[in-house]
């Protein structure tokens, strides 16, 4: 059995076994969580995402065109608009329902609030970085 040469694949292949290797990494996590193997599972993730990374800066051509990145670009957008918007809608009628006195905050979800205030310092700074720099 001869191997193929590289350049015999095209980048759709590529692209293909990258999101393969992410998605089989996810899904080892989460098993190896499920079955209490997380030490295994987390092992498996990393190898993957390493294999995923990997794939398209060793492939002979590239992997991602123009097309794909504004696919990315605008579902990062469609992302952080439901998380900004839906965030500021829960987090607003939580505080709201706190100072009637009818909620209580709990420290996890006071966890997940400031978890949510700092993505969104992160990104406005990164943001206002980028800006400048360009």
């Amino acid at each position: 059995m001869t191997a193929l040469p590289t350049s015999e694949f095209s980048s759709r292949t590529y692209r293909r076994a990258s999101n393969a290797s992410y998605i089989v990494g996810i899904a080892a996590l989460l098993l190896g969580l499920a079955v209490g193997e997380a030490l295994i599972g987390t092992v498996v993730y990393v190898a993957a995402f390493v294999v995923g990374v990997t794939i398209p800066r060793a492939s002979p051509q590239p992997v991602y065109d123009e097309r794909d990145e504004a696919l990315a670009a605008r579902t990062s957008d469609l992302v952080l608009t439901a998380i900004g918007f839906g965030g500021f809608a829960v987090f607003v009628s939580l505080w709201t329902l706190e100072l009637l006195g009818r909620f209580t905050w709990s420290s996890e979800l006071l966890s997940v609030f400031w978890a949510w205030c700092a993505f969104w310092l992160l990104w406005g700074g990164t943001y206002t970085y980028v800006r400048f720099r360009a």
